[in-house]
């Protein structure tokens, strides 16, 4: 330890505090079933005013409600991103398998024309084209659905 930085010894320090400990349990799941209820109640928050101010921007940059965005963070999800940009993401995402997908029908075509039983070896690369474009496909279908989805949660300005 005497080659180590103050710095480095607060960091280890803080982590081990921070680590788990073994007679640590979960939290209680009791109030996580009323998390998704309809009732709605009000909470005020008290915030510095840059913290105010911080909240404000990321919600605009996300596109939702404080409510939504600060639910988001106490359930411990990843703070929400730009909706518009998710969506465009993963409309890109999707339309680019899309094109691999077409190449790799396009090739197992291409394949097919070989005569059958030829090579035992390119027998099994068919069969694993074919699996992995068919897997594709499903996830094109899944993927559609949600870019569908979440541009109809889209929030109205």
């Amino acid at each position: 330890m005497n080659q180590m930085t103050p710095a480095a010894l607060v960091r280890q320090a803080v982590l081990a505090y921070l680590a788990p400990k073994s007679g640590d349990q979960k939290p209680d799941p009791k109030p996580l079933k009323y998390v998704r209820e309809e009732q709605v109640v009000k909470v005020t928050l008290r915030l510095s005013a840059g913290h105010a101010a911080l909240m404000n921007y990321q919600v605009r940059i996300a596109n939702v409600s404080k409510s939504i965005y600060v639910a988001a963070l106490i359930e411990g999800a990843p703070p929400p991103r730009n909706h518009a940009q998710a969506v465009a993401a993963l409309q890109a995402s999707t339309n680019r398998l899309a094109v691999i997908s077409t190449d790799l029908s396009a090739f197992l075509r291409i394949l097919h024309m070989v005569k059958p039983g030829a090579s035992q070896e390119l027998d099994r690369y068919q069969a694993g084209i074919k699996t992995l474009n068919q897997d594709i496909r499903r996830h094109l279908d899944t993927a559609s659905a949600l870019v569908a989805e979440l541009r109809a949660t889209r929030r109205t300005k």
